[in-house]
């Protein structure tokens, strides 16, 4: 008994050897991958395991299979410079470095598991295009962490995780830098290494991603590295071949009649986008000064009266001045990215997948709302409670045509202030300087701004409205952005210029996407307020919209009379029961109409689902044809307008 255990010992002991530190890493990762796929299932909230059993059991095999080719593709990618190097391990320096190197990836793997539970608590998913997006901004992101979570408390944990998990693991990285192979067997280890990676490759990508017909547990069977590399390498996503397509010479008369209205003449020419138009509003155009205010991740949920499943009323004073002007309740967002917003709220462009326009080279000179009131002698602006550089959208908006682009930089008086940048009220004390200095020569003046405060860390000043200890921090940050839009339009009632001004509060997005669909619809909707007492009539507005409705319906509310590639419509001309909208959720593109939803996906998948705003999850159903043809004649021709150079003034 005693010589079997001990030659079983020493085999397991020889077998645990071999793996070295690169084999042994991704076993630690394996397992830790394991737990939080464990974690990220008890978060999943479109179903539960006694409601689906085999559909959770699956996303735990499927999971686990992902795990095992991540964790090869991770020793093995750890394995190939030491394999190909390994001669230089005769040196001590290089012996020092190896150690931490390896105690800087436990590390690392170890702060990823914790990030993913994080990450999914605030976006209902594993790492994606956020994620990548967020990458490129350090400052923000780890700001936010920091003000949010206080993670620099926790730094001196994850450095003692790392020399805890090294610890174990010193002596097989120890052997792995003490290698000392002929050229020829480096060769062969490097080239094995290089062929695992290749494998793992095609295994993890080839794989398709709605097995479980579930987005979250499609999400949860997910390896997060392995959906933020694939998001990092296709954010710009091709359409053609790649979703369902038509013939262009079928898909244009659908398009032109989803566009066309009682007021509008399509006008054929040259290279000009397939939505050129002439739209006549047939009245003398108002030429009002303009201020738009994108609030950030205002949805729905959190309108009294509108889609508030919360218990406390959260918009009283946003409420009250509703009643005076022009509300729209059925409306969905173009995103869950304020980038989408923009493009929406300031070119009226449809969808297409990947990333937004905004963050694309081609967004230079693309059509829009502020070059068209350029062209009526406007004085454009827009002002940032943040950097301007964020997420590229300084860059965009001076590509647009707005002619001053103002940033939290710009801010001229002390302010309360987040990573993300002032507080909302400081914001529009500054608006309030600068539609003063935009209408003193006469012209009309078009000021857009983009608040940042309804964003976590969710802190704001207590100067005027005070901390409700009954609320959340997301419910009193809610409360405060919207008693702060209010209080800056009650501001502007002792400005000349506010009489001959039209207001529009408009969400850049909802506040969290989540749902079973592979794009959870309902989780979209935002509403948009017009408030111009004297000039458009107070009303409740439910008819079924997109937000790159708006340009179109506020240019048809001042009677403009204008020609433009838009693909967004005037709201108040749509025929009763009729409406329809589009959204982007990572790489699929839904479209809808009333009682219909499609969504496209890559490899030329479709799905179908029962449209009712009043249902969180959507029952699936077969495709409808006729919602199908459109959605695909709108984002097949928007993406080909977009990179033929078509939806642009020059």
């Amino acid at each position: 008994m005693v010589v079997h255990s001990t030659v079983g010992g020493a085999a397991w002991r020889g077998w645990f050897g071999r793996l070295r530190a690169p084999g042994l890493i991704g076993l630690l990762a394996l397992a830790g991958w394991t737990i939080v796929r464990l974690v990220l299932a008890t978060r999943v909230e479109s179903t539960s395991f006694i409601a689906a059993p085999r559909a959770y059991l699956g996303a735990m095999l499927v999971g686990f299979l992902n795990d095992v080719a991540v964790a090869v593709l991770l020793a093995m990618v750890l394995r190939a410079p030491f394999a190909l190097f390994s001669r230089f391990g005769r040196y001590r320096w290089v012996r020092f470095a190896g150690h931490l190197f390896f105690m800087l990836v436990v590390g690392l793997v170890a702060f990823g598991w914790v990030a993913e539970i994080f990450f999914w608590n605030e976006f209902s998913s594993r790492f994606n295009g956020i994620a990548v997006f967020y990458l490129v901004f350090p400052r923000e992101v780890i700001g936010n962490l920091e003000e949010s979570f206080k993670v620099s408390h926790y730094l001196p944990l994850f450095a003692l995780a790392a020399v805890a998990f090294w610890w174990p693991l010193r002596r097989q990285v120890a052997s792995t830098l003490a290698w000392r192979d002929g050229r020829g067997t480096r060769l062969r280890r490097f080239a094995v290494a290089l062929v695992a990676i290749a494998i793992g490759i095609l295994a993890l990508y080839s794989e398709p991603d709605d097995i479980l017909r579930n987005r979250e547990l499609d999400q949860v069977a997910r390896n997060g590295l392995q959906t933020m590399v694939g998001a990092a390498l296709t954010n710009d996503e091709k359409y053609d071949g790649a979703y369902a397509g038509l013939p262009e010479a079928e898909a244009l008369p659908i398009l032109r009649k989803m566009v066309a209205q009682d007021n509008t003449t399509f006008i054929d020419a040259p290279n000009m986008p397939p939505t050129w138009r002439h739209v006549d509003n047939g009245v003398a155009e108002k030429h009002l000064n303009i201020v738009m205010v994108t609030e950030e991740s205002f949805g729905s949920m959190f309108m009294d009266d509108l889609d508030n499943k919360l218990p406390a009323r959260l918009t009283p004073d946003l409420t009250r001045l509703a009643k005076d002007g022009m509300l729209f309740t059925n409306i969905y967002a173009q995103g869950d990215r304020t980038v989408r917003g923009l493009e929406a709220t300031e070119t009226a462009f449809a969808p297409i997948p990947g990333i937004a326009t905004a963050r694309r080279e081609g967004s230079l000179d693309m059509f829009s709302l502020p070059h068209l009131l350029n062209q009526r002698g406007y004085d454009t602006g827009v002002l940032y409670g943040g950097r301007v550089t964020f997420d590229n959208m300084g860059t965009f908006w001076s590509g647009i045509g707005y002619q001053h682009v103002w940033g939290q930089t710009d801010i001229r008086h002390e302010s309360f202030k987040t990573i993300w940048g002032v507080s909302d009220e400081d914001l529009f004390t500054e608006a309030l300087q600068r539609m003063d200095e935009m209408t003193s020569g006469g012209k009309p003046a078009f000021l857009t701004m983009m608040t940042v405060s309804n964003h976590r860390p969710y802190e704001f000043p207590q100067t005027h409205l005070k901390w409700d200890p009954g609320m959340g921090k997301r419910e009193n940050t809610a409360r405060y952005a919207q008693w702060a839009f209010v209080d800056f339009v009650e501001r502007s009632r002792q400005k000349p210029w506010f009489k001959d001004t039209v207001f529009i509060f408009v969400a850049d997005h909802n506040v969290k996407v989540n749902g079973a669909a592979r794009v959870p619809v309902n989780s979209f909707r935002i509403p948009i307020l017009f408030y111009a007492p004297d000039h458009i009539p107070a009303r409740r507005v439910d008819t079924l919209g997109a937000q790159i409705d708006l340009v179109p319906t506020l240019l048809g509310l001042l009677g403009f009379t204008y020609d433009s590639p838009f693909f967004g419509i005037d709201l108040m001309r749509v025929p009763e029961g009729e409406g329809r909208f589009a959204m982007a959720h990572n790489f699929s593109i839904a479209f809808g109409r009333p009682g219909h939803v499609v969504v496209l996906e890559p490899n030329r998948k479709v799905e179908g689902y029962k449209f009712d705003p009043r249902i969180a999850e959507l029952p699936v159903e077969k495709p409808d044809p006729q919602t199908l043809a459109m959605a695909i004649a709108q984002t097949q021709l928007a993406h080909r307008a977009f990179y033929s150079h078509r939806y642009h003034w020059r």
